[in-house]
This record gives structure tokens, sequence and C-alpha cells, in this order.
């Protein structure tokens, strides 16, 4: 999975499934747009991928929940590395603060992404987005979940004859299965995974949804 010189967005916060999916693409030679909102955790993570001989960015995602500050981010990642190829919409929803939060920390984020980013990816004429679909034990979680397949599926079905790949990773936060999740997500917007659309991977295991 060869990605150098690539662009990728990565949003989801600098620790996690997006940590380590920062930290494959950078081995791998992609140019990384960290998205987070503290600005200090996106500074340490990008300062670590630097230090590593990538090149990495780190955008603070002001007011996560607002269209406009994530078409400001959009934006950034343009004048800083240029056109994205790839976007990773890593959001792993709060689990504390009721059902209004989980979804918006989880569900509205993913939209709001995938709302700013596609478009120009489909004018491009290619692009490779990948999700994140929490499964919980809660049902704000679960309602996260099932909302981000199906959006995820939406927009691989409407974007796919502009060359637009939108695939799910299904996963249960567990720190013991970050690198699976992340291995996973790092293949799906890889060319090793160039006729897969609309397609989830399930990193949760059986036993996590009995």
């Amino acid at each position: 999975m060869e990605l150098k010189g690539r662009v990728a967005v990565v949003l989801g916060g600098p620790d996690g499934v997006a940590a380590a999916v920062c930290r494959m693409l950078a081995e791998r030679g992609a140019r990384v747009a960290v998205v987070g909102g503290d600005e200090l955790s996106v500074g340490d993570l990008v300062d670590e991928l630097r230090w590593n001989g990538a090149e990495a960015v780190g955008i603070v995602a002001a007011g996560g929940g607002d269209a406009a500050a994530m078409d400001s981010v959009r934006h950034s990642v343009l004048g800083e590395l240029g056109a994205p190829e790839m976007l990773f919409v890593l959001a792993c929803p709060a689990v504390t603060g009721g059902w209004q939060r989980t979804v918006d920390s989880g569900l509205t984020a993913t939209f709001l992404a995938l709302q700013a980013f596609v478009p120009a990816m489909a004018e491009s004429g290619a692009g490779a987005v990948v999700t994140l679909a929490p499964v919980g034990t809660d049902p704000a979680t679960t309602a996260v979940g099932g909302g981000v397949t199906a959006l995820t599926q939406h927009y691989a079905r409407l974007f796919a004859e502009h060359g637009v790949r939108a695939n799910v990773v299904s996963w249960t936060p567990r720190a013991a299965t970050v690198d699976d999740a992340a291995f996973a997500a790092l293949y799906l917007a890889s060319d090793a995974a160039a006729s897969m659309t609309a397609t989830t991977l399930d990193v949760a295991g059986t036993l996590m949804r009995l």
C-alpha cells in the first residue's frame, strides 16, 4: 500500500484510530493533514510525524458541528497541502452527555465532513473516503453506527460515477483493536481496494454484536 506523495485528511482527533491512521499514512509516504479540536494534541501528533520524516500539517477544527467551520478546514487543507485524495472521517462519538451530544459528535460530524470534501473530490474525478461506524451497547452509539454506515453508502452511490469510493470500518472502541481498525481503514483507502465501494469491514468482531 504505497501512498507516497498522496494528500490525506484525517478527522477524528489526534488519538485512537485517527492517530494510528496518521502514523500508518506517514510511514507510507503520504502527506497528512491532522484535523482535531484540541490544538495542543494536534500539534503534538504533527510534531511526531514530522520528527519521523513525514510531511504533516495540523488544523484545529473549532466548532466541529458547524458547516462553515468544516468548509474552513477544507480550504486550509487546500492551502497547506493541495487537493486531498483520501479522506478519513474517524469520529468516535462522545460517550457522555446524552443522546444529542453522541449523535452530534459522531453522525453529524461525519455528515459535515463528507459534505465539505466529497463534492470537491468528485470534481477532480477521484477520491477514497473511509468512515468509522462505532458498535456500542447504548442506543445513541448504535444509532450513530447505523447512521454513519447508511450515510457513507449513500455517498458511495451518489458519487461512484465521479470516481469517488466510500467505505466503512465498523469498530467497537477498544484499545486492543485500534491498530486493526486503522489498518482496515488504510486498506480501504488504498489502491489495493480500488474495486470496493459502499462496503463495510467489520473489525468489531461477531461476539461484540451479540
